[in-house]
């Protein structure tokens, strides 16, 4: 059985928060050896050094309190809304087994799961239901190892990438882009940084006339478009600009 807590520790993000606290907490040592040493010892070197590390500390707060107190990263979007309890429950019940694809696209890493409402990519996990636009693709990293991600638009117009931090086979990424649509009505367009906020915006509009007209507030309107039918899509499909429904449809 998949488990949330087994795939946020297997990315090592506990980890991470220990180690990105620590080095914070350093800053604010280092500032007060800092003080120390120019009310002491009158050590103007150390006024330099202060005001490095006080700079730092202050433009680093907000970035590393929201990575420290941000509940499993391994459920991005969904971890800005719920607690750590509710995005326990989002995928209590839940059965998560290999994707397997078909005959002719066929996917063989245990590194794409899926249930019967989520994905699971590369312990990264995925609302079907509210995925209108998802697409996998390579992309060179910063040195020159070329990498897939894999790149999301949900209803809501919020924007999510999974960076798998590895170049995934062609026939792969064929498979699962494939497979997007052909099982999962997600689109598997490529969108280009400029068409983004043209995207976010079309999305965001379908949302909030929904939101209004059920009588909704935020995290109310996610439960509604996780709890609804596919068919809902249709209406954010739409908004895509020169979209049309591939023939082959389930």
């Amino acid at each position: 059985m998949l488990s949330i807590k087994k795939e946020e520790w297997k990315k090592l993000y506990p980890i991470k928060k220990v180690i990105i606290l620590f080095l914070w907490l350093f800053l604010i040592l280092i500032i007060y050896a800092s003080l120390l040493a120019i009310v002491r010892d009158h050590e103007i070197k150390a006024i330099f050094v202060t005001a490095l590390a006080t700079v730092g500390a202050i433009k680093t707060y907000h970035p590393v309190k929201n990575y420290v107190l941000t509940p499993y990263h391994c459920m991005p979007f969904f971890n800005c809304l719920f607690s750590k309890k509710e995005l326990e429950k989002l995928l209590d019940g839940e059965e998560f087994k290999q994707m397997s694809g078909d005959i002719k696209y066929a996917i063989d890493t245990p590194l794409l799961k899926e249930s019967e409402n989520w994905l699971c990519i590369d312990g990264r996990f995925v609302s079907k239901k509210m995925a209108i636009i998802a697409r996998a693709w390579v992309a060179a990293s910063l040195n020159n190892r070329d990498t897939t991600s894999v790149k999301i638009f949900y209803m809501t117009g919020d924007y999510i990438e999974i960076k798998t931090g590895s170049s995934w086979p062609v026939k792969r990424i064929e498979a699962f882009n494939h497979l997007l649509w052909g099982k999962y009505n997600i689109v598997p367009a490529k969108v280009f940084s400029r068409n983004y906020a043209t995207l976010t915006n079309a999305f965001k509009k379908v949302s909030e006339n929904i939101k209004q007209k059920q009588g909704l507030d935020e995290k109310g309107l996610i439960y509604y478009f996780l709890e609804t039918d596919s068919e809902l899509k249709e209406v954010f499909w739409s908004e895509i600009p020169g979209f049309k429904k591939p023939e082959n449809t389930k």
